[in-house]
């Protein structure tokens, strides 16, 4: 015979602490920032620490669990490295001004450097005009000037001598462009226009040959002046060449002895060889500094603005922790950085070094960026980027990859070397699924932190349990908890883990708990947060969220979904379901039916037959068969067409937990047996007949209870739960004063035979010697049936 089944008591389906056992098992208090995560901080605290390439962390773990705060305090522990800290500036690259480049300086310097620069520039403003104000510098360059406008006039004079003699002059028109020099024939001493000397020709006043030959002259004295006008320009170039020469011998000294000055402060020599190029180029464009109105660039930005200094990251002087960023948004112009263009009243777009930004990943260059996942993978082309930036070190500033960019000079930035730490918080679900698809993520986040999302209940446990909610209530203002209150908010910790030796960490919801708590401890008039308040919060926490509960109770009460919680009926029995919104989940009974005749097709799940049944579900039906094969047909084939549903169920089933529960209808409509009506059963059922535990235990408990409290309690009612659900199982006070009472009752079950006697009031019986059950019991009553139900199919087969 089975072993007896035992009820179980008000403790093994309840949880409490009472404010004795608090005093008594906890007798001080701690103060520890994290709790209940020592795996993750452990990990957190290896991939903070090193520093080695690929030791970012990717976080997981519960929403709530705490996982943003515990990387939070685990940063604000560490103490800077000021050789990671560098401030990051762009200057004009003079050689390629499209491309900028980057110079790196000690915290600090980069002001500094800017500094030194600006007060460099303005300072030249002053010296190269006075310099070429000087007499000295007017002499020679008037030497110059004279020399080649003497030149100029002489070959000038002998051009026109030339002409003179040859009847010809030269004179000044007006064209598009503007003035142009031209030639004129001169005829009986005065211009003539070569129209008039055709129509002197036409006259007979002068010859064709004269004609001719003044045509033929003209030619040539307009190609002798295009050529010695092509030497005057040449001879003004050189003289503009010999004039910028001597500006530079005048004014280059003073130039490179006060960049001198400037650049022995900085020992960088990347710096240093930019001052040496900014030496060159402020020579070679001394105009600059003489021009009246400021001068353009070949971005269309004022020509000095090539000596400004952009910097996209700078540090304090003395730093008492490294950077730290979280990034809410990681596009990829604030991640990666930007560049701006403007748009002017001309309809033209202009660029320049000076409107480069940088992103958050450069920002936090030398500390942490701290990233959510799903935030990160909904921006396109941000998680290809970073794992670039991952891999080379470096960050390259890019033109925003956005469609609707406006067109115009593209600057390609120098790639700014970098050393930053990432942090992503995710799901482990996602994190699986990069480590397994990705195999760059393996690379460069070898360092899973994962929060748990309940913790150990010990005395050291909840003394970290009180800890926190002592803190949380100081923190923000509310009364504080006393003992009743503080077990009360324990209990709630305890039912959200799911387990009476587990408490929840996700401390998300005790805060909120607390929180309304302290709303309804003011309402109530009392001083401080205790037990009565946090169930009222509760309560009223249950009332704002139980809508569809309360409707469902309206159609079971109404006789619209059809239940009944007493008498006996056979292939019928009450399956336990959770209804999870996300936010609130509950329990209540489905009706299961099954049918049974002969045939061949064995167990239909019509759930399965018009798609309403999910692949686990599927699995649990197809068990049953093997268990009835297992079990009965060792003698004989099992030759039965059976049919389960789910009565007015029209929504998909999911999982296995009523696949014990198909089993007793099953069982019952082989047999003919009758089954209680006023118990509810759930657990799933391997294909030995073992009871196997499920989800929701709690819920399903007290959802069968209050619709047996809707119809009515008899005082027989209760539910069938799986042995190794009782440590899961903490029921409402309600509840469990009924139990108390004698008016609901929960049974633990380990296999089939021992839940099929409660709900059939007859013995099991297991085989003797003889292979054989005993007569007067259900398994030798299921035996007998389906053996007599493969009669009838070889019968008629007529085999």
């Amino acid at each position: 015979m089975s072993q007896p089944v035992n009820e179980l008591t008000v403790k093994e389906i309840s949880f409490s602490l009472s404010p004795e056992e608090l005093k008594e098992h906890i007798p001080d208090f701690e103060d520890n920032l994290i709790i209940g995560q020592p795996r993750a901080m452990k990990s957190l605290e290896l991939g903070t620490e090193l520093r080695a390439k690929g030791y970012n962390i990717f976080v997981t773990g519960q929403s709530g669990t705490g996982r943003r705060t515990a990387v939070q305090r685990v940063l604000d522990k560490i103490k800077p490295d000021p050789s990671r800290f560098r401030d990051i500036a762009y200057v004009y690259n003079f050689q390629k001004p499209e491309s900028p480049k980057t110079l790196y300086f000690p915290p600090g310097k980069a002001r500094e450097f800017r500094k030194d620069l600006h007060q460099l520039i303005e300072k030249l403003k002053t010296l190269v005009r006075n310099k070429l104000d000087s007499d000295q510098y007017r002499k020679k360059r008037d030497h110059i000037v004279t020399a080649v406008e003497e030149q100029e006039n002489r070959v000038l004079a002998e051009f026109e001598q030339a002409l003179t003699k040859e009847n010809f002059q030269i004179i000044h028109v007006q064209e598009n462009s503007g003035n142009a020099a031209d030639i004129i024939p001169v005829f009986h001493g005065k211009p003539s226009s070569f129209e008039a000397l055709q129509g002197l020709v036409a006259a007979g006043k002068l010859g064709e040959d004269k004609w001719h030959d003044i045509r033929e002259r003209y030619y040539h004295h307009m190609d002798t002046m295009k050529r010695v006008f092509s030497d005057l320009r040449s001879s003004r170039d050189m003289m503009e060449q010999e004039l910028s020469a001597l500006q530079a011998e005048t004014v280059s000294p003073d130039i490179m002895r006060e960049v001198q000055m400037i650049a022995q402060k900085y020992e960088d020599a990347a710096v240093r060889a930019y001052f040496s190029e900014l030496s060159r180029d402020l020579a070679a464009n001394l105009f600059i500094f003489t021009m009246d109105q400021p001068l353009k660039d070949e971005f269309g930005n004022p020509k000095l603005i090539r000596y400004g200094v952009n910097i996209i990251l700078e540090h304090p002087n003395v730093l008492d922790k490294p950077p730290i960023i979280v990034e809410a948004h990681p596009n990829y112009s604030n991640l990666f950085g930007s560049i701006e263009t403007v748009f002017e009243m001309s309809g033209e777009t202009r660029t320049s070094f000076m409107m480069i930004s940088a992103g958050s990943i450069v920002k936090s260059s030398g500390g942490f960026i701290i990233l959510n996942a799903e935030d990160l993978f909904q921006e396109e082309g941000s998680w290809f980027h970073l794992k670039r930036v991952l891999q080379t070190g470096r960050v390259e500033i890019q033109p925003s990859p956005h469609p609707m960019r406006l067109p115009g000079p593209i600057l390609k930035p120098e790639p700014i070397d970098i050393d930053v730490k990432v942090i992503i918080l995710g799901n482990e679900h996602l994190y699986d699924s990069l480590y397994n698809q990705d195999p760059d993520f393996q690379k460069y986040f070898k360092v899973s932190a994962e929060f748990d999302s309940v913790m150990p209940r010990t005395d050291h446990g909840i003394r970290q349990y009180v800890t926190f909610m002592r803190r949380f209530c100081e923190e923000q203002g509310l009364k504080p908890c006393s003992d009743t209150g503080i077990c009360g908010v324990i209990g709630y910790g305890v039912r959200l883990s799911e387990h009476k030796d587990r408490m929840s960490t996700r401390f998300a919801q005790i805060s909120e708990l607390l929180l309304e708590a302290d709303y309804w401890a003011s309402k109530l008039g009392k001083e401080a947060i205790d037990e009565e308040s946090v169930l009222k919060a509760l309560e009223e926490k249950y009332y704002r969220s139980n809508m569809i509960e309360e409707k469902i109770d309206e159609l079971i009460r109404d006789r619209i979904i059809l239940l009944t919680v007493d008498g006996m009926e056979t292939g019928k029995i009450k399956g336990l379901a959770v209804m999870d919104r996300g936010y609130y989940s509950f329990g209540r009974p489905s009706l299961i039916t099954a049918r049974t005749a002969p045939g061949n097709e064995g167990v239909v799940n019509i759930e399965r037959e018009v798609g309403l049944s999910e692949e686990t579900h599927d699995k649990g039906v197809y068990i049953i068969e093997g268990y009835l094969r297992s079990k009965y047909a060792l003698t004989f084939p099992l030759s039965v067409y059976a049919s389960i549903c789910f009565e007015q169920s029209y929504s998909e089933i999911e999982g296995d937990s009523a696949s014990s529960t198909e089993i007793y209808a099953l069982l019952s409509s082989v047999t003919g047996l009758p089954l209680r009506q006023d118990l509810a059963v759930t657990g799933s059922v391997n294909q030995m007949g073992e009871i196997q535990p499920v989800g929701g235990i709690t819920e399903k408990v007290e959802g069968f209870y209050r619709t047996c409290k809707l119809l009515g309690l008899t005082g027989s009612q209760g539910v069938i739960i799986p042995r190794q659900n009782v440590p899961h199982l903490m029921v409402s006070k309600e509840v469990a004063d009924a139990v108390s009472a004698g008016q609901f009752h929960v049974y633990a079950v380990s296999n089939i035979d021992q839940g099929m006697e409660i709900l059939s009031g007859l013995e099991a019986g297991e085989r003797n010697r003889k292979g054989d059950f005993p007569d007067n019991t259900f398994n030798h009553l299921v035996e007998k049936n389906l053996k007599s139900l493969a009669d009838k199919v070889k019968a008629y087969s007529g085999n």
